[in-house]
């Protein structure tokens, strides 16, 4: 039997006969396409229940789950029995057993791991590239595009993609310069963000003697980078630029050399731009540099730090810019991994991707590699990888989204902060009370940084007054404050989306009533929204706290920011703005 994830689901049996797949109910593929992203890992089925339904959870959630379960083993693998199920029953939970089942997904997986015992140049290499790309020519789980349990997975599909194009492109580069620049074209399209895929374009173009093509995709490239992110092109794109010009250019043999372009302000961040680069990462690079959070960064290099750290915030309030400045402050000191994706590859790869920042070695990877789904590494793997933090200068490991490290991984992390001292463990997620029922609850810390609103002092420095009172200091919305409005309020109310997820059914009501009324007091809103006081309150206070709103005059409170409020306040009639305005008048 064999399942496809990387397009369309497709199931077949073993002899190429393709199954009904497609007949079973949404919700039964979509525990499908969870089980399938998340293969060869337990999933309890709570967690399965809200990856599938998130806030919409069914009255008995876990008997539902069970009868799509059901349904799905009857329609796909009818007649067999629960020796041959390929999603298997491990204790009160599920798993997609890849030994009972083929998944294209798993394979490409195996296929990007084993890059690494390759050697970096010669034909097997690229072979292996080739075999990736083939698998990864359409993106995992199109029915779910904006699922957040899907959008691991499709990250990790497009960087394999994107990677496997520019290798292949550079390859065919010296004798094949046509190919390459289809190769790095198409590189372009899935990452318009990633330079590298102008650069390998542009060297195409030159190599083709096709200068005029070359300087359309650097054009091309500054008005994305422009437009989008507010930054110019690098130093090494402005060399290509020039080197086109004098191309395309005849010169008399007494003219002067073409003169050197002018430097450009290195990166910001010292990891490299890729497709899994966050929002809040591109936030920082179109700041032109990191703005604020200096003192909560020096916590983390003073004497007396401790050997954990967690740092909390909401959506959108620069977590992962926090971390990429500290690998800029601390060059070839920090490796950074990613909890929240560590289903989409296998369950150590937050672990395994920042080893590979502190250039671990292939023993110290293969020994990551082996590690089993529902077991912790022994103290033999354990010292091997305590190796790497041997060192004679602090040196930092820090988990990104590690609201979602499981048991075992908390069990390495305790281990390793034991063991290696200098090294320390810095832990972001959104909020304290999301970890309190999960394992990371254990990894108690005396420290704990709060990344609250930028302030106005630490936003002068962009030298545009707008940005504070726009942006309200969420470092997300910083970067598109001074862009064109439809720009900026989508991106708005993204955030504001995103962060009241969470929330009970009152806060967008709230929020929604205040873009539209301006300050209001809970006294104001309960006969607006239809709510007692008390829940009201309860609605501001999570509000307040998500940094959406701030406390006003006379015991009111109002939007913080006014992109935010603007975005909002644009899904309102002007029929409904018309009648809520009446409902206050003859409620006050």
């Amino acid at each position: 039997m064999r399942v496809t994830v990387l397009g369309p689901l497709t199931v077949a049996d073993g002899d190429g006969v393709v199954l009904p797949a497609g007949e079973l109910p949404r919700r039964a593929r979509q525990v499908l396409a969870v089980l399938s992203a998340r293969h060869d890992r337990i999933q309890s089925k709570d967690a399965l229940a809200d990856a599938v339904w998130g806030n919409d959870l069914p009255g008995n959630h876990v008997a539902t789950l069970e009868h799509y379960v059901s349904m799905i083993r009857r329609r796909l693998q009818p007649g067999s029995n629960a020796a041959s199920w390929f999603i298997v029953t491990r204790g009160s939970g599920y798993l997609f057993d890849t030994g009972r089942a083929e998944l294209d997904l798993a394979e490409l997986r195996t296929r990007i791991r084993g890059l690494d015992d390759l050697p970096p140049e010669g034909s097997e290499r690229l072979a292996a590239h080739g075999q990736i790309l083939a698998l990864a020519r359409q993106l995992p789980f199109p029915e779910d595009p904006y699922a957040d349990w899907a959008e691991p997975a499709r990250t990790e599909v497009q960087f394999a993609a994107v990677n496997a194009l520019l290798a292949l492109a550079a390859a065919a580069l010296p004798d094949d310069p046509a190919r390459s620049l289809r190769l790095a074209q198409e590189a372009v399209g899935l990452s318009p963000f990633l330079e590298s895929g102008y650069q390998a374009a542009m060297s195409a173009a030159v190599a083709m003697d096709r200068p005029d093509e070359a300087l359309r995709i650097f054009d091309r490239c500054r008005r994305v980078l422009n437009e989008e992110l507010g930054v110019p092109p690098s130093a090494e794109l402005v060399r290509l630029q020039a080197a086109a010009l004098a191309h395309r250019l005849p010169r008399p043999a007494e003219a002067q050399p073409a003169p050197t372009p002018p430097p450009t302000e290195p990166a910001v961040s010292a990891r490299p731009a890729t497709p899994q680069t966050s929002e809040l990462d591109r936030a920082a690079v179109a700041l032109g540099g990191f703005v604020g959070r200096q003192p909560l960064l020096d916590v983390l290099f003073e004497p007396a730090a401790p050997l954990m750290m967690h740092v909390v915030g909401p959506v959108g309030a620069g977590k992962s810019a926090f971390l990429t400045e500290l690998a800029r402050r601390a060059p070839g000191r920090v490796g950074i991994g990613h909890a929240g994706s560590l289903a989409g590859v296998f369950r150590l790869a937050w672990l395994r991707a920042a080893l590979i920042d502190l250039g671990a070695g292939p023993d110290v990877l293969a020994a990551v590699d082996g590690a089993r789904p529902d077991r912790a590494l022994g103290p033999e793997d354990l010292e091997l990888i305590g190796t790497v933090f041997d060192r004679p200068e602090r040196v930092f490991l820090a988990v990104d989204d590690a609201a979602d490290l499981d048991a075992a991984g908390v069990a390495e992390l305790a281990w390793l902060s034991r063991h290696c001292p200098q090294l320390r463990v810095v832990l972001t997620y959104r909020y304290p009370s999301q970890v309190v029922d999960r394992p990371l609850a254990a990894l108690d810390t005396a420290v704990v940084l709060r990344l609250g609103p930028l302030t106005h002092a630490e936003l002068a420095p962009l030298g545009d007054e707008r940005v504070a009172e726009r942006s309200g200091g969420i470092p997300a919305l910083v970067p598109v404050a001074t862009r064109p409005p439809e720009i900026a309020c989508a991106v708005a109310m993204q955030i504001a989306r995103q962060r009241t997820r969470w929330m009970r059914e009152p806060a967008w009501d709230v929020l929604r009533l205040c873009a539209v009324l301006g300050p209001l007091s809970a006294a104001d809103l309960a006969p607006l929204t239809g709510r007692p006081v008390p829940e009201v309150l309860t609605a501001i206070d999570d509000l307040v706290h998500a940094h959406l709103l701030s406390d006003g005059p006379g015991g009111t409170v109002q939007h913080r920011s006014s992109l935010v409020r603007d975005a909002i306040r644009e899904q309102v009639s002007q029929a409904s703005s018309a009648h809520l305005r009446e409902k206050l008048a003859a409620a006050s």
